[in-house]
Formats: structure tokens, sequence, C-alpha cells
């Protein structure tokens, strides 16, 4: 079987894994306790989004969490009756439109 032939020059190899890494990249979140009428306010938790899951860490203890998305563990921890909300930290990566990698879709013509 033929060795595949390497995807471009090192540098253009380089840049299809940065283009790669940003378009998966998980979003930082937080989830923000209000105290008080906004009287004071502080970080409950930090978390990470991916695309099919969610990852919360609590500032300064061993407990962290799992969940569906971020959503999920703004709910979760709202139903303590603590006034929560999320906050993302990092903007939403667009979505790729196909036309700009130079990708022509076929027509679905019937």
């Amino acid at each position: 079987m033929p060795v595949p032939a390497p995807l471009g020059t090192p540098e253009e190899f380089h840049l299809m894994l940065v283009d790669l890494a940003n378009e998966f990249a998980p979003r930082r979140f937080a989830i923000c306790e209000e105290y008080g009428d906004r009287l004071d306010g502080g970080v409950f938790a930090w978390g990470v989004a991916f695309q099919d899951s969610a990852l919360l860490r609590r500032d300064g203890r061993t407990s962290a969490g799992h969940f569906t998305d971020a959503e999920s563990a703004l709910r979760l921890f709202t139903r303590t009756g603590r006034r929560l909300r999320l906050i993302w930290i990092d903007p939403p990566t667009p979505t790729p439109n196909p036309v700009d990698h130079g990708v022509v879709m076929p027509l679905n013509r019937q």
C-alpha cells in the first residue's frame, strides 16, 4: 500500500492545524453568584464547554462535574436556591461557511 503524500508544506500544514484547533477550541465560561439584590457577586464555578459536553470546577475546591452543556450545569446549581448566572468568557466560534473554504455544495435536484 503506498504511503500518502504529506499535506502541503510544513508551514501550510501548521496553519491547517492552527485552523483545526481554533475551530474546535472549547469555550470558557463562569457561573457567577449574586448576593442580595445586586449587593455583591462572585464566581461560583469555572467551566469549559466542548461541542458535546462541559466540565465544571469550583474555585478553590476539589469538586468537578461533567455536564451535557453549560446551561445544564447552571440549571442544576440554581435548584439549590442560589442566584446564579452563566457568563461566557469566550465568544462563540463562528460556523464556517463552505464557500469560504472553496467547497462547492451540490444542489439537490430531483
